[in-house]
């Protein structure tokens, strides 16, 4: 399983999937392989497609609870320019290019504060930790 966090820790709420990525590293859960970065590549497409489930972790804007969690499919094409990039292309790259799109999922945790900083808001640090308490639940009913 691969966990893959997404964001820029320098903008401070974007690092929600980088830092959820930091601290599930951290429980060192097996089977597990967790990974951030700024934003999704086309080399991600391999690496989605050498695992079988992936869960994509970002930050989200406007959700009402503190986290959501969607199954994902592989949608469109790899567009032009690779800051657009998104979790349905990333799958439809693993589909095309290597034959496998894996399971997928969206870990979508609520950000309050988007300027320039490297903190975590406090409410963004709550909604973290409820959404890692649901995700490192769901990563060990796959492992048992």
């Amino acid at each position: 399983m691969l966990v893959l966090g997404i964001g820029n820790p320098g903008r401070r709420d974007d690092g929600l999937g980088a830092e959820a990525v930091a601290r599930l590293e951290a429980l060192r859960l097996p089977g597990v392989t967790a990974d951030a970065n700024y934003q999704l590549n086309l080399e991600d497409a391999l690496t989605c497609a050498s695992h079988d489930l992936v869960v994509f972790v970002d930050a989200a804007r406007g959700l009402r609870k503190p986290f959501s969690f969607e199954e994902l499919k592989p949608e469109g094409t790899a567009p032009a320019m690779t800051h657009a990039l998104g979790p349905g292309a990333v799958l439809a790259l693993a589909e095309s290019l290597y034959g496998r799109a894996p399971r997928a999922y969206m870990l979508a945790i609520r950000g309050h504060a988007w300027s320039l900083g490297e903190k975590l808001s406090a409410r963004a640090k709550a909604d973290l930790e409820r959404a890692l308490a649901f995700l490192t639940e769901f990563l060990r009913e796959r492992t048992a």
